[in-house]
């Protein structure tokens, strides 16, 4: 049964149970779970490895397919430990990978990531960039559609002219309802949109506070992208609804 997502005795930013698990898991402790909450959903025990992403591990044929569309520059946003930006690296590409958990960074760059930077879009300052890559559902980062509708403005100061973005989410819409839980004690909002979720991590005795974020259907993620100025293509489907989406600017 979901419940309230307020922790105790909030000790912790959003993302920072996350981080130290990642650390963790590098430095060779390989059993670790993190436990994920929902207003959405159950809490999900998840394997850190999962977020980790080791090498043995293969990339999925989705996140294959959005690598694929890279080209140029890249900004890897919410980058995490840094998997798919050292996919890139050895493709030849080259990445700017970001993410706000500073342990995640720390991570990354032991692990060969060559631009590893923490914090958000301001982290790159006046650079720009070929694509902007938002991957594992990462446009959800956006938090809220509001937050979509602000992130596709901004994003056109960082793309380059031919810019793109490439991201991936999943339509909840076509999920049966009975996965999830919205009965009187979830706190997701009665008549909200379905894709704005709030979460908390814990790891540990580490809580971590609550944070927004964005499961977005591909209409709506359209409707938002030509409100923006941009075009906008289904590059890629898989299962229980997951996309990868192209948003280009408008030629």
């Amino acid at each position: 049964m979901a419940r309230s997502l307020k922790p105790a005795a909030p000790i912790a930013a959003g993302w920072a149970p996350l981080g130290r698990a990642l650390v963790d898991y590098h430095r060779g402790d390989r059993r670790r779970h993190f436990i994920v909450h929902s207003d959405l959903w159950d809490d999900e025990p998840t394997p850190v490895e999962e977020f980790y992403r080791p090498d043995h591990l293969p990339i999925s044929e989705l996140e294959l397919r959005a690598l694929s569309l890279c080209r140029g520059r890249v900004l890897d946003l919410g980058a995490g430990a840094g998997r798919h930006a050292l996919e890139l690296q050895a493709w030849g590409l080259e990445v700017t990978a970001v993410d706000v958990s500073s342990d995640a960074v720390a991570v990354m760059r032991e692990r060969g990531v060559r631009d590893a930077r923490c914090g958000d879009l301001d982290a790159v300052g006046g650079d720009r960039f070929d694509t902007i890559l938002l991957l594992m559902h990462g446009i959800g980062l956006v938090g809220t559609l509001s937050g979509l509708a602000t992130f596709l403005e901004r994003a056109h100061g960082i793309l380059a002219d031919e810019g793109q973005i490439v991201c991936d989410s999943a339509d909840l819409t076509i999920i049966p309802p009975s996965l999830f839980d919205l009965d009187d004690s979830s706190d997701h909002e009665p008549g909200s949109y379905l894709g704005e979720v709030e979460f908390r991590l814990t790891y540990g005795r580490l809580e971590g506070q609550p944070y927004p974020w964005l499961f977005v259907d591909p209409r709506t993620l359209e409707r938002f992208a030509k409100a923006s100025g941009f075009d906008f293509a289904i590059g890629a489907r898989g299962g229980q609804g997951a996309y990868v989406a192209v948003l280009s600017h408008k030629k």
